[in-house]
Order: C-alpha cells, then sequence, then structure tokens
C-alpha cells in the first residue's frame, strides 16, 4: 500500500512537471525573440530583458550571431559593442545582408573628457550606465510591427506595454501596478511567487510591515481575470509561501 501510494505521488509530480513545462513552452512560442551578442559574462541585459516578456537568444561571438540569423532572424539584434573582440559595424552590416532586422547597440560608458565614439550601420543606441525605461524604450521602438511582447495563458492575452488585458471577447485597461503584478505571474506559471518577492518587484520595498496593499491588489487582479474571485483558478494562494500563477485549461486536460 505504501509503495502504491508513494508511485502515485511520484506519478502526479511527474505530471505537474510536464504540465507547467507546456506552459512555459506555450508562453515562449508567443513571445518577440532578440538575439543578444555579448562577449564573456558581463551585466548582461538578457535576464532583464526576459522578466518583460521577451525571448533572448545569448551568443558571445560574431560567427554564432550570423548563424543565427541566417537560420532563423529574430525580432531584434542588441550588440554590446565593448564586450566583442570585432568590428560591431562590420557585424552589423554582416546581419543586415542576411536578414532585414533592426539592430541596436549597447556602448561603452562615457568617461570625462572622452566622448562616446559615434557608430553608424545601426537603427539604435543606448549607452552606459544603462538604465532600464531607456532600454525598454529603444527595444520597444524598434520591434517590427506586430512583435510586441504579448503573453498568454488560458483565456488571457495580456500586452504589457499599454497594460491592455483580453479576456475572451472583452478588453480591459489595467494601471502600471496591476500590469505589472499580472506580467510577473504570467512570466512565472506554475513558480511560488513569495509575498516579499511581489513587494520588491512591484513596489520596490522590503518593508513587510503592511502589505494591505498587496492583498487589495491580488483582489483586483483576481476580479479582472477570474470568472469567479472568490473561487480564482489562475492565481491560487500558496498558504504560508505566497501565489502561484496557473493555467486552468492545463490543468483540466490534466485531470481529465
Amino acid at each position: 500500500m505504501v509503495l502504491m501510494i508513494r508511485q502515485q505521488q511520484s506519478n502526479s509530480n511527474d505530471s505537474r512537471k510536464t504540465f507547467f513545462a507546456e506552459q512555459v513552452k506555450t508562453m515562449k512560442a508567443s513571445v518577440p525573440k532578440i538575439l543578444l551578442v555579448q562577449g564573456g559574462l558581463g551585466d548582461s541585459v538578457g535576464p532583464v530583458l526576459e522578466r518583460y516578456g521577451y525571448r533572448v537568444l545569448w551568443v558571445r561571438a560574431a560567427k554564432n550571431a550570423l548563424a543565427r540569423v541566417e537560420v532563423d532572424p529574430p525580432a531584434l539584434v542588441i550588440i554590446d559593442v565593448p564586450s566583442l573582440r570585432v568590428s560591431a559595424e562590420k557585424l552589423s552590416a554582416a546581419i543586415k545582408r542576411l536578414a532585414d532586422v533592426p539592430v541596436l547597440y549597447i556602448g561603452a560608458e562615457a568617461t570625462e573628457g572622452q566622448p562616446v565614439a559615434e557608430l553608424t550601420g545601426g537603427d539604435g543606441y543606448v549607452a552606459r550606465p544603462l538604465q532600464l525605461r531607456r532600454l525598454l524604450n529603444r527595444v520597444e521602438k524598434l520591434m517590427p510591427e506586430g512583435q510586441t511582447v504579448e503573453l498568454k495563458v488560458g483565456d488571457l492575452v495580456f500586452h504589457p506595454s499599454d497594460g491592455i488585458l483580453r479576456k475572451r471577447n472583452e478588453e480591459q485597461y489595467l494601471n502600471p501596478k496591476l500590469s505589472k503584478l499580472l506580467q510577473l505571474f504570467m512570466q512565472r506559471p506554475g513558480e511560488i511567487l513569495s509575498r516579499k518577492f511581489l513587494m520588491q518587484q512591484v513596489w520596490e520595498t522590503s518593508f513587510m510591515g503592511d502589505t494591505r496593499t498587496l492583498d487589495v491588489h491580488i483582489r483586483w487582479l483576481r476580479e479582472a481575470i477570474e470568472d469567479n474571485p472568490t473561487d480564482p483558478m489562475y492565481i491560487r494562494t500558496i498558504r504560508g509561501q505566497g501565489y502561484r500563477f496557473e493555467n486552468p485549461r492545463a490543468r483540466k486536460s490534466l485531470s481529465a
């Protein structure tokens, strides 16, 4: 009997892992793809862009970048100029010979008395020290039409750039805090997000003395996305740990 229970638990855990892996796979297939060309292990912008809904492929050499573009052109190429041993301008020209792809340069930090060198052949430039909002604005502007971030889970389709949420045939606008909260959940299906993590990411604070603001926003978000906010199917409360975002469609097929 004990062996049977353990076997059932193991099968259940395997099914849950497969279920969440499929959610992530489906989400990644629907988001714009960025090719990041950056040598070494410096301050990569890859994780930052991924948190904001983009799929980032990171290569460390020019030849690998050209091979990627030739086989599967991305929506945008970002070249980290100071990290490469080759000319960023020549690399950009080679990329554009292979595909009609916009190129964004990330430059070195300017030093006092030394102006930033001008680069040609690109479609945009961001200098260090990097400012997140400026970087995201440049990326968004260079994205081809129809290639803005779109997150899909279940009946929900969400565009973080403008806060527009579509559920079935209805659209509604989410304010910036609700947008950030929903984006965090939809980008991390199946993960348990702690209350502290949500406070840090959305309100940029580690103070946990009063989390009523989080409670209110979770309630508002459930009212926006759930068929029955009192019996949520997307945002599940994990007692003592936080919240987990799930796809009710996938869960139904798993239990069928």
